[in-house]
């Protein structure tokens, strides 16, 4: 369980050792937004307000790592232009998201068995 000083929450569960569903819940005061699992890859959700009104669906057809295949079209695509990082997704993006993983791991005591 995660607490912050205004009084928001956040629970995470996580395990190495089984497949879990993998969805995502986000709640907040206006909305609540439900990712379906497995929530890292593309797939459906659903942006439903709190008071019970409007529910907006997007459905997305669950291919996993076929999404792959636009990531190395880009790739070749930069390559193209003579660019050395992605202007959509630079390289310090993406070491900041594994940062604020390993943190999440820190916060919880995951540690890889490589680490030990």
């Amino acid at each position: 369980l995660f607490s912050w000083q205004n009084g928001m929450q956040g629970l995470l569960n996580t395990t190495l050792f089984s497949n879990t569903p993998g969805g995502a819940v986000v709640a907040g005061r206006q909305a609540t937004l439900t990712i379906d699992g497995q929530f890292y890859a593309p797939g459906g959700f659903t942006l439903a307000a709190s008071q019970g009104g409007q529910a907006l669906r997007w459905e997305e057809p669950r291919n996993r790592y076929d999404q792959l295949f636009w990531q190395a079209e880009h790739f070749a695509w930069c390559i193209g232009q003579g660019l050395q990082d992605s202007p959509l997704r630079p390289l310090s993006r993406v070491l900041q998201n594994l940062q604020v993983m390993d943190e999440v791991r820190r916060q919880v005591g995951a540690v890889f068995n490589e680490e030990r």
